[in-house]
């Protein structure tokens, strides 16, 4: 319960195991999960918690390619709201693993990584494990 799954896209070897204790961690609210400072955050409130690592839950309202970059948005305003953002390369990824991004549209997920403001809150997703399903 002393930390936080951090994973890169280059170097996914163990993810998997390693969100599995994570999640067992959280769920006993052992270590840093007793914290509100580690909490995982709605995605309503993700603007409050802008440069900073965050993990960010909430339900993917719809989702949108453009210029070969998948969306997904998590409310109505996707200019001010919480939005994830998987590149074209990226996106590649997911795909090469059978999931396609834009198919997250209607789906509780939990995301991780560095959130930044760009039309609103945002985080990119660089490789599948930065997304959880919570719905599957």
């Amino acid at each position: 319960g002393m930390a936080r799954v951090y994973s890169f896209a280059d170097n996914r070897t163990a993810v998997n195991d390693m969100l599995a204790i994570e999640a067992e961690a959280r769920d006993a609210r052992r270590g840093i999960w007793a914290l509100t400072a580690y909490a995982v955050r709605n995605s309503d409130s993700a603007r409050d918690f802008l440069d900073s690592f965050e993990i960010v839950e909430g339900v993917v309202l719809a989702t949108d390619e453009v210029g070969g970059r998948a969306y997904l948005n998590f409310d109505e305003d996707w200019r001010t709201d919480f939005t994830v953002s998987v590149a074209p390369r990226d996106a590649r990824k997911f795909r090469a693993e059978g999931i396609e991004p834009l198919d997250y549209a209607g789906l509780r997920i939990r995301v991780r990584g560095w959130l930044h403001n760009l039309n609103g809150p945002m985080i990119d997703v660089t490789h599948p494990e930065q997304i959880e399903s919570l719905d599957r």
